[in-house]
């Protein structure tokens, strides 16, 4: 929030100083229409990328010293596809993050459960995950965090501390509603795009390419794609001398509260 703030402030005395030479010297009003176009720009590109810290500080990548990475799965449980993930991730010994819907975890209780079991971590992912998430109030962003945390609690006990926002935008609002949470918001630093790049293949070079160390990688466990291609890509990552790490060695932050 501290940025949007300093740029706001900017935006301010430089929009009052070209007024005042718009109408005192004569200067043309576009370089104030400018201004604004500016500022708008800057401030789209603050809520649409995460990794910005435009309103609120994230984790979107680990150290860059070490060939470790995290790979984490939105939107689920998935009653068919989250299955098979964790198999996969399980024949590889390989932790990961998921950041569950609310409303997703009615009905799937015991593959949650089974989640947390084989070492993995859940985070909040908001209760609907609905396109206009970002127009609520900062009461009724707190709302839908919570019903997931209850709902997470209800069936593991504990409630979650990391928290992803839907599409990773960010908004004044929801700086408002995390002010005084204890969450940590997790973001990522490559995403797959699985859910829109429709060849496996693609999306498989895609990833490869993508490797780093420090990355932090945004799945999705609701599509066949990306089961598809998890297995080769944990294998191609690891011949080249990556290892996965949880992502609460990133974070370096607990992942729960039991109250």
């Amino acid at each position: 929030m501290l940025r949007f703030k300093l740029v706001s402030a900017l935006f301010f005395i430089i929009s009052v100083l070209l007024l005042y030479l718009a109408i005192e010297k004569g200067f043309s009003f576009w370089w104030l229409v400018l201004s604004v176009l500016g500022y708008s720009g800057v401030v789209f590109y603050g809520v649409t990328y995460l990794s910005a810290g435009f309103f609120v500080k994230a984790v979107c990548a680990g150290p860059d010293n070490k060939k470790e990475l995290c790979i984490t799965f939105d939107d689920g449980p998935h009653p068919e596809i989250t299955p098979r993930i964790l198999q996969i991730l399980k024949e590889h010994s390989i932790p990961a993050a998921f950041f569950v819907i609310g409303k997703n975890i009615e009905g799937n209780e015991a593959l949650l459960k089974k989640t947390d079991q084989e070492g993995h971590i859940i985070g909040n992912h908001t209760f609907n995950h609905l396109f206009w998430f970002d127009l609520k109030s900062p009461s009724g962003m707190k709302l839908e965090l919570k019903q997931t945390d209850d709902k997470v609690r209800e069936v593991l006990g504990k409630y979650p501390l990391y928290f992803r926002p839907p599409y990773g935008v960010t908004n004044p609002p929801l700086y408002k509603a995390l002010r005084d949470s204890r969450y940590s918001v997790i973001g990522w630093n490559v995403r797959s795009f699985d859910t829109v790049v429709m060849d496996k293949n693609s999306l498989l070079d895609k990833l490869k390419k993508a490797l780093k160390p420090g990355a932090i990688y945004l799945f999705h466990d609701t599509n066949d794609r990306t089961v598809e291609i998890l297995e080769s890509f944990i294998l191609y990552a690891k011949e080249n001398g990556y290892s996965f790490v949880s992502i609460e060695k990133f974070v370096n932050k607990n992942a729960y509260a039991v109250n």
